[in-house]
């Protein structure tokens, strides 16, 4: 992990400052050897996302199952990089990447990536769903408007996050103060 000091007293700033070192340790340096793809970065992302996601007690019940990642639709557009997860945990919960799902099955998961070209499927996926505390997180923006709770953002060559309130909080699922203040917006 990158150097990040933390000079703050205050806890909240700690904890921001440790998300913040956190994210910034799944970006590339420049000139390292060890340059990810996007697809990498976007697979990092996600596991972040799972780990200050803050779930309901249905959903936490049984600390031994996996939290399960799935990509809405047939094809992998993270290019295999959701394979870096299969070793990750959060908390005490293995993470399982499923990959690529049909919109029927969307509600096994609890965080569904949607990519661009399926946004179409969306409104299927989420019927399926139904009222399942399921993380929707989309490929970028458009997918707020479906209903989406977290859009990756790319930026002058930066990848960014932003955060949907309303149907997150419709799912019963929330999200550590540090993950919103290290958003690049908070819709609300």
């Amino acid at each position: 992990m990158k150097d990040c000091p933390v000079r703050s007293g205050r806890r909240w700033r700690r904890a921001t400052a440790a998300l913040l070192c956190a994210l910034a340790a799944a970006l590339p340096a420049a000139g390292s050897a060890e340059g990810l793809t996007e697809a990498q970065l976007r697979a990092r992302f996600l596991l972040n996302f799972l780990r200050f996601t803050e779930w309901p007690t249905p959903a936490a019940a049984d600390p031994g199952a996996p939290l399960v990642v799935c990509v809405l639709g047939m094809g992998d557009p993270l290019e295999g990089a959701l394979a870096q997860l299969q070793d990750a945990s959060v908390g005490s919960r293995k993470v399982f990447a499923r990959g690529s799902v049909d919109a029927d099955r969307a509600g096994d998961c609890h965080l569904l990536y949607v990519p661009d070209g399926e946004l179409q499927r969306l409104p299927a996926a989420r019927e399926s769903i139904g009222r399942r505390p399921v993380l929707i997180v989309g490929e970028s923006e458009a997918v707020l408007d479906r209903g989406g709770m977290i859009a990756l953002r790319n930026s002058d060559r930066h990848l960014t996050f932003v955060v949907n309130l309303a149907p997150t909080r419709h799912a019963g699922l929330g999200f550590s103060a540090q993950m919103l203040h290290a958003a690049a917006e908070v819709l609300r």
